[in-house]
């Protein structure tokens, strides 16, 4: 039980360290995981170069997956030579994938008036401030990188102080079944006095 306690808290210090190095240097942090995700982008087209290059007899359409993977693998490695780049690709990914939910709930808003429902206007203002989101992300893309960088290490942050409590409960569990052991041990040798 020492040993998991030790490697328990031992994860949690990395944790915290590494979620106050993400809050204190979240465009950094953004610019690596847009790395990541430009390398996982060159690995899969990779994988798919290989599979439609092999089932290119068999499948009628392998000379499109060879076409797309060539496509991913371009990709992959601007953004791995790049991380500046494909951070802001990222953020501009983003924004406008927010901006195009911000008109869809907008519009989706009035559909909801017409059949009666009276919360509407929540909906429309959501839309409105999820476009306002999308624009002020394509205008300050660093900002927005910023913010993920700083969440991401908020979430990592979270999860080591959670480990450190989950070190003081397991003490505290682990107490209350020793002294839950004694008290059974105790009545049974009662028992047997009897």
């Amino acid at each position: 039980m020492k040993k998991i306690n030790f490697y328990l808290f031992l994860s949690a210090l990395l944790l915290i360290v590494l979620g106050l190095v993400c809050i204190f240097n979240p465009v950094e942090i953004f610019q690596s995981m847009a790395w990541l995700v430009g390398l996982m982008i060159l690995l899969t087209g990779i994988s798919g170069l290989l599979f439609g290059l092999k089932e290119q007899k068999e499948l009628p359409n392998a000379g499109s997956s060879v076409m797309l993977a060539i496509f991913q693998i371009l990709v992959g490695i601007l953004f791995v030579c790049n991380g500046l780049l494909a951070a802001s690709t990222m953020v501009v990914v983003f924004a406008l994938w927010v901006m195009f939910e911000g008109i869809s709930l907008s519009v989706l808003s009035f559909d909801y008036k017409r059949s009666g429902y009276q919360q509407w206007w929540l909906m429309l203002l959501l839309g409105i401030l999820s476009l306002l989101l999308g624009f002020f992300a394509l205008r300050n893309p660093g900002g927005v990188g910023a913010a993920f960088g700083i969440l991401l290490g908020l979430g990592i942050l979270s999860n080591g102080i959670e480990r450190v409590v989950a070190c003081f409960a397991l003490k505290r569990i682990r107490n209350r079944i020793r002294d839950f052991k004694e008290s059974l041990t105790a009545t049974n040798i009662d028992d047997k006095q009897q």
